[in-house]
């Protein structure tokens, strides 16, 4: 296996006279390109980021992490003086996984072997990473996007809308969350853990690393289309649901705290206001129905904020991203005992109104009823009802959570 430790000599040595027993330099940079039967483009990837190090001085190394290639690209790496990782574990983010935790280097660019990114052209991010970035994202939609190099649904589509909502679940200033060509600390984002196998990889970082707050940075980068004869790996709908997913596993607050909140502030004002009478706007009158809809509104609306609840938790006891000073004050404050309190207290309000609108009933010799006003009646109490008990079993799997581990 060859490994290209490129570096300078100082003036006037040369390698003749340089000392038998010398401590090797350290590196600077690792390039890190992922590959899986790139053999069309893959050595001109090589040349390109080995000429990079070399017309720029830089101590480094170019790593091909081979997924398993079958085409000889493993045989033009080793040739060309790359190092070769060979990772077995299939997928585009084991790959880089695995490259990384291989790579030598303080700094890491990675890139795609496909030559749709330029590895003569890394110096702005390296620039950056000296400057005391920790992770500097390409920017495609800034530098450059070349006639092919894109289809159209990914460019004005996947890309824009899941960019967008990075930024608005994470507060990450990213405009491009899934450029391929990207640099970081290795020590950073090592500590992330990083896991995800699959192109979700790609968000996996940029996620984690707002998460845990790290020096994040854009620079523009072109995209040329890429070099190889043969369909990309990436495949649209597949991997675009596998980033959104990511997305959502990782913002509980957007997936289930805010649309739980809006349900249940909504369906509470509809069974207050529909309560002492129905509500007629111009030709329309809601009335019962509408306060059984509403009542579901509210049940789905709290039972969103209960998993809201659970998924913070479960990820701050993961260890997917830290506690909240807000979090910690709602847990101390609403203790499982306290929370009992409360449920038992909708409970118990729920069933005196259940047994209210059975001694009304009693009162008629348990003959027919006026379903309006008894209705009014029995929907508030079965939803205080059912929201004491979901209020009481959340509390105790948010408690069995607070579990201590052996």
């Amino acid at each position: 296996m060859a490994v290209a430790h490129l570096r300078t000599l100082p003036p006037g040595r040369t390698g003749s006279d340089t000392p038998s027993v010398q401590a090797p330099a350290p590196l600077e940079l690792s390039i890190v390109m992922p590959c899986l039967n790139e053999a069309e483009t893959l050595a001109l990837c090589v040349r390109k980021a080995k000429a990079f190090l070399v017309d720029n001085a830089i101590a480094g190394e170019v790593i091909v992490a081979d997924n398993g290639s079958t085409d000889g690209s493993q045989q033009i790496a080793n040739a060309l003086g790359a190092r070769i990782v060979h990772v077995p574990a299939r997928g585009y983010g084991a790959a880089l996984i695995g490259g990384i935790e291989a790579a030598n280097g303080r700094f890491i660019v990675m890139g795609d072997a496909d030559d749709s990114y330029d590895f003569g052209a890394l110096m702005p991010f390296v620039t950056q990473l000296r400057d005391g970035a920790e992770l500097v994202m390409g920017n495609r939609f800034r530098g450059g996007i070349a006639s092919g190099a894109m289809p159209p649904l990914h460019r004005y589509l996947g890309n824009p809308v899941l960019s967008f909502l990075g930024r608005a679940f994470f507060g990450t200033p990213v405009g491009d969350f899934h450029c391929g060509l990207r640099a970081f600390r290795r020590d950073s984002v090592i500590a992330l853990g990083l896991n995800s196998p699959g192109m979700e990889f790609a968000s996996e970082m940029v996620v984690k690393a707002s998460i845990a707050r790290l020096d994040i940075r854009e620079v523009p980068t072109m995209l040329m289309p890429d070099g190889r004869s043969r369909p990309p790996h990436l495949r649209t709908w597949r991997d675009g649901w596998r980033h959104l997913r990511f997305l959502l596993i990782y913002a509980p607050r957007f997936l289930f705290l805010y649309p739980g909140i809006a349900l249940t502030a909504g369906g509470l004002a509809g069974v207050a206001a529909l309560i002492p009478s129905g509500v007629r706007v111009g030709q329309v009158e809601f009335s019962l129905h509408t306060m059984i809809f509403a009542a579901m509104a509210v049940l789905i609306g709290s039972q969103l904020i209960g998993l809201s609840v659970l998924a913070r938790r479960y990820g701050v006891i993961s260890g997917m991203w830290p506690e909240s000073s807000v979090m910690f004050r709602v847990r101390r404050w609403f203790s499982l005992e306290r929370t009992c309190l409360v449920a038992a207290g909708m409970v118990s309000i729920g069933l005196a109104g259940a047994v209210t609108a059975a001694v009304m009933w009693a009162d008629t010799g348990f003959g027919a009823m006026n379903p309006g006003s008894l209705m009014r009646l029995t929907i508030p109490s079965m939803l205080l009802c059912c929201l004491g008990v979901q209020t009481a079993v959340t509390a105790f799997f948010a408690g069995l959570l607070d579990q201590p581990k052996r």
